[in-house]
């Protein structure tokens, strides 16, 4: 109970903080203008992320969620306070075995020697809301042991019930409510934390993945094991790889960064354009390369699910985009969300003529991805018009980052761009499977 209220106390903290800031700009706006402002405002700003971040650092749990989460939500938060979270890594020590031990045989409904006959007591991996060990079964099977730290649904729940308060307090302040919506963010962020504290939801996705690539030898998923999996713990084959950035490795492998990257790229237009069902966490991270140039996804916490209707619509995004139609993208954009009726569309046109024109050979590209600066120029114009995305698609946008950081990591010398021309037709004569 203490824990809790030292807790509550300081997310309203917090939140008071960010009150008083909005104050202070607000009286900024009416006596200061032009660059003068912009440097005000963007320091109040900053100050304010880097104030998320060390609360964040400092109660662990859902609060790094939190902070990572803000970190996505560059429609409709300040960019010198995303700049601040962008280093807020999901990385915490483990928890000390004794303690998790517990944990681990109350969901087993029996000691660990009886289901195990090897279990590691250090943790191969460790972040806010759970942590890994490696353990074989009694019939030499090698597993990874997922398991909810200690408390932590009780700490989450505390936790998303402040924040599910201080988001109805401060969406009654109409100039802050104007500004966005804290009430629907909380409960998109609560819908995104409770997938990630169930162990029998990440199984199930898991599993899903595992149907929609049966058929494809390069993509690995982990096998679940249902007898020993439970809400707070998910028992799964232990998968030995590589990450993407062990070069020594993929090298002693025969590993070929462009096929891996082709089959990654291949996956995830299967992922976004057939299924709608989207693994949104591709980070080195989360991928481990095997013999073979198979590639197995890892963390299956964070997935999207989009309807059949946004799938088509974002197939004719993609068929505008390769018939260079830019009245057909625009309109794409309307459909899903991303302009709103009547929005200003100037800053994003030139946006999109100079990414088309480079695809078609007109300009001559330099170092930065294509597709990185229609993500980029995507945020900043959805920032400027003020638009609120659904979650889901922050996600989508935030993950389209990712895989173009984890596809340069892959393959760095790689004519990406035009191996997404060279994989997206095949992908594009499946047609649409419902989930």
């Amino acid at each position: 109970m203490i824990l809790r209220i030292k807790r509550r106390i300081l997310l309203i903290r917090l939140a008071l903080s960010f009150v008083l800031d909005y104050r202070k700009i607000q009286r900024l706006n009416k006596r200061l203008s032009g660059g003068e402002l912009e440097r005000e405002v963007n320091r109040i700003c900053a100050k304010a992320g880097r104030r998320m971040r060390n609360t964040a650092f400092q109660m662990k749990g859902i609060i790094v969620k939190v902070g990572q989460f803000l970190s996505m939500r560059k429609d409709v938060l300040p960019k010198a306070f995303i700049q601040e979270l962008a280093d807020l890594q999901d990385a915490l020590p483990a928890e000390p075995f004794q303690n998790i031990k517990p944990f681990i045989e109350k969901e087993l409904k029996k000691g660990i020697d009886e289901v195990f006959q090897e279990f590691d007591e250090i943790a191969v991996a460790a972040a806010s809301l759970a942590q890994v060990h490696r353990a074989v079964l009694k019939d030499g099977t090698e597993v990874a042991v997922k398991i909810l730290r200690p408390r932590i649904e009780e700490l989450a729940q505390a936790d998303l019930d402040t924040l599910g308060l201080l988001a109805k307090v401060t969406q009654r302040f109409p100039s802050l409510g104007r500004k966005m919506n804290f009430v629907l963010l909380h409960k998109e962020f609560t819908e995104t934390i409770q997938r990630e504290l169930n162990g029998i939801s990440e199984s199930e996705h898991m599993q899903r993945f595992a149907g929609m690539f049966s058929d494809n030898p390069q993509i690995v998923i982990p096998k679940v094991f249902d007898r020993y999996t439970s809400r707070r713990m998910l028992v799964m084959e232990y998968i030995n790889g590589a990450r993407i950035t062990d070069r020594e490795l993929l090298l002693k492998w025969g590993i070929d960064g462009q096929t891996v990257a082709r089959a990654l790229l291949d996956a995830y237009l299967k992922q976004l354009l057939i299924y709608g069902f989207i693994h949104v966490d591709p980070h080195p991270g989360n991928l481990l390369i095997l013999p073979g140039n198979r590639i197995c996804f890892l963390d299956f916490g964070m997935v999207d699910e989009l309807t059949m209707e946004e799938v088509h619509t974002l197939r004719s995004l993609l068929k505008n985009i390769l018939f260079q139609n830019i009245e057909g993208i625009l309109s794409a954009f309307e459909r899903l969300g991303f302009l709103a009726p009547g929005a200003d569309v100037s800053h994003l046109e030139p946006i999109i003529h100079h990414v088309l024109d480079r695809l078609a050979g007109k300009v001559e590209a330099g170092e930065v991805p294509e597709l990185s600066n229609v993500v980029g120029g995507l945020q900043s114009f959805l920032h400027d018009q003020s638009i609120q995305l659904q979650a889901k698609y922050m996600f989508l946008i935030r993950g389209t980052g990712i895989l173009i950081t984890t596809l340069a990591i892959c393959a760095p010398h790689t004519d990406w761009m035009g191996l997404l021309f060279d994989v997206m037709p095949s992908v594009m004569s499946e047609p649409v499977q419902a989930g």
